[in-house]
């Protein structure tokens, strides 16, 4: 999932950003979303791109997850959760519902641990 953002104010006495979150794909306009005020002191301010990642790390993942979680799935879009042994044919035609995280963790696969 990809992001978006838009400071709509800079208030240099409180040391403070008002922005707008939103998912780069979202239905509304980024301007529709709630504005939140966010401390400078807890951003990296060194140049952009630390800047950018310090402030999707301390607000704007939540944010986007959370206005994603509110918006309505078309009938058409409502996904099966799958469980169990794969058989890919059982699986054509059906919508399959899925996480999307940090894919630096994953699975180990390993058939036996001894301790």
């Amino acid at each position: 999932m990809k992001g978006i953002f838009k400071i709509e104010e800079y208030l240099p006495l409180t040391k403070q950003i008002v922005v707008k979150f939103s998912r780069l794909n979202s239905p509304k306009s980024i301007d529709e979303y709630k504005p939140i005020a966010i401390n400078c002191d807890k951003l990296d301010l060194y140049n952009c791109e630390t800047f950018i990642e310090s402030l999707m790390m301390v607000s704007g993942t939540n944010r986007i997850m959370k206005e994603e979680s509110k918006e309505d799935c078309l009938d058409v879009n409502i996904p099966e959760i799958i469980e169990g042994d794969l058989n890919i044919q059982d699986l054509v035609g059906k919508v399959i519902g899925c996480k999307t995280e940090n894919y630096r963790k994953g699975f180990l696969k390993m058939r036996r641990v001894e301790l």
